[in-house]
């Protein structure tokens, strides 16, 4: 492997790579990261083993060997404070000097959040390490990057740190390349959110700013599912100068899996990207939407992210940063880790998935994403054939978020056609109240059309 600041010393390994034009593959990990744990050593799904889980897969793969392994370092506090307040980057920059019960006590009012002597310096590495790789890709040093940091940054907003996130990392970085990096040229980027959980701290960073795209792809269940509210409603599009360059698909229920989000890509991202044309591409690569994942409740595999990401590489010349955001069952945090990794690297052509079709509610939602925002953008204003969406899978509704994940459980039941449209009947009025924006303007609030 090449090491940031090994004097330009090449192995023949890396000169051989160059020889045959592979792509320059930035990695980041650093084990300082792991120092953010829980102040009384419970058991947390946002735990230090998340990223060594990470690392030891791609080390037994041998990834590292193959990429341009860079130093962690800390973000200056000028660039966090173009995302944050300066009181909460000043809380987050001293919270770990705190006396032990003062910081449980901060953390006590705080959305799913937890405080340790550790804490301080993971955010400033997690924050400094997405920046480090975005610049580089930016700079075309490196083709594509992966920053496995924690902890997390999407759900972090301007002044509070929630969701397990302290720094909005992914956000940062963005407006670092925008702000402090003119010369870069980077005037457009595309951030794809991933996640099972929507982004609300990303979204509301750039809700008003046509420089940036944010998609964003979650399980929203009419606004029960975490962070529990209508930011990730379809009809939160931006405003002003920002209108339409935000996008919400907000999942009806659970259990989504390869073939919905696929479905998403090529009737809703893809499009939409092409007509964008970014200048380079940042996701925020949590993988709870996985199998398996006992937040998430969703069925991505492995395969599917990869299938995920290689459309994704048809923009921006592939220049592409990936920064570790959620995803808790370890086993399929790694492989999916790893099989992203393998895409970057151009390791092998991508398959394409195994037939099989979207729920019911995903084309619901599709559509009505794509008349939501066909006003900004007319490569959506079609109508997809009935041919296409008639195409899908039984229909059923995940009881619970998480508890019902097993195959084999008799909680996993397919609920009749006619209860599904009595629930529906139940819900849609309720969506079509009014719902304001974060300024209080009142936007087009009906949710589906049933």
């Amino acid at each position: 492997m090449m090491e940031e600041g090994s004097g330009g010393g090449r192995s023949n390994y890396n000169r051989m790579n160059d020889a045959k034009n592979e792509r320059r593959v930035g990695l980041i990990y650093d084990q300082r990261m792991c120092k953010h744990r829980t102040p009384y050593g419970d058991d947390h799904p946002e735990k230090p083993d998340r990223i060594t889980v990470i690392w030891n897969k791609l080390e037994l793969a041998g990834i590292p060997q193959r990429c341009v392994i860079l130093n962690a370092k800390e973000a200056k506090d000028e660039y966090i404070c173009a995302v944050h307040s300066k009181n909460h980057v000043n809380l987050i920059r001293n919270i770990s000097s705190k006396e032990y019960s003062k910081r449980n006590r901060i953390a006590s009012k705080l959305n799913s959040i937890y405080l340790n002597e550790g804490s301080s310096e993971s955010a400033y590495l997690a924050a400094g390490s997405v920046i480090e790789v975005a610049e580089k890709v930016a700079k075309g040093e490196l083709n594509s990057a992966f920053a496995i940091v924690r902890p997390p940054g999407h759900h972090a907003e301007y002044d509070e740190a929630m969701g397990f996130c302290l720094f909005n990392n992914i956000a940062i970085a963005a407006s670092f390349l925008l702000d402090q990096r003119p010369e870069l040229g980077i005037n457009k980027i595309l951030i794809v959110d991933w996640d099972v959980h929507h982004g609300n701290g990303t979204q509301k960073t750039f809700w008003s700013d046509p420089r940036v795209l944010f998609f964003s792809v979650h399980r929203h269940e009419f606004g029960s599912f975490y962070p529990a509210n209508f930011d990730g409603f379809y009809t939160m599009v931006g405003e002003g100068p920002g209108a339409g360059y935000n996008i919400n698909v907000p999942w009806e229920n659970g259990r989504c899996g390869d073939a919905d989000y696929l479905a998403v890509w090529d009737h809703v991202l893809v499009p939409v990207a092409k007509e964008f044309n970014p200048d380079i591409i940042l996701v925020s690569a949590g993988f709870d939407a996985a199998v398996g994942d006992p937040l998430g409740g969703c069925r991505l595999t492995p395969h599917g992210y990869s299938v995920l990401l290689k459309k994704l590489m048809d923009f921006a010349q592939g220049r592409i940063v990936l920064a570790l955001e959620g995803g808790y069952n370890l086993d399929s945090l790694a492989n999916s880790a790893l099989a992203c990794m393998e895409v970057l690297l151009e390791d092998k052509p991508i398959s394409e998935l195994s037939e099989a079709y979207p729920f019911e509610s995903t084309w619901r939602v599709i559509q009505a994403v794509r008349q939501m925002l066909s006003a900004y953008w007319p490569t959506l204003a079609d109508k997809l054939p009935t041919k296409l969406t008639d195409q899908k899978a039984p229909p059923h509704i995940l009881l619970s978020s998480s508890e019902f994940d097993d195959e084999d459980d008799e909680a996993s039941k397919i609920i009749s056609k006619d209860l599904v449209q009595a629930i529906e009947d139940v819900v849609e009025p309720i969506l079509n109240l009014k719902i304001e924006d974060y300024h209080g303007n009142e936007v087009k609030s009906k949710f589906f059309c049933f």
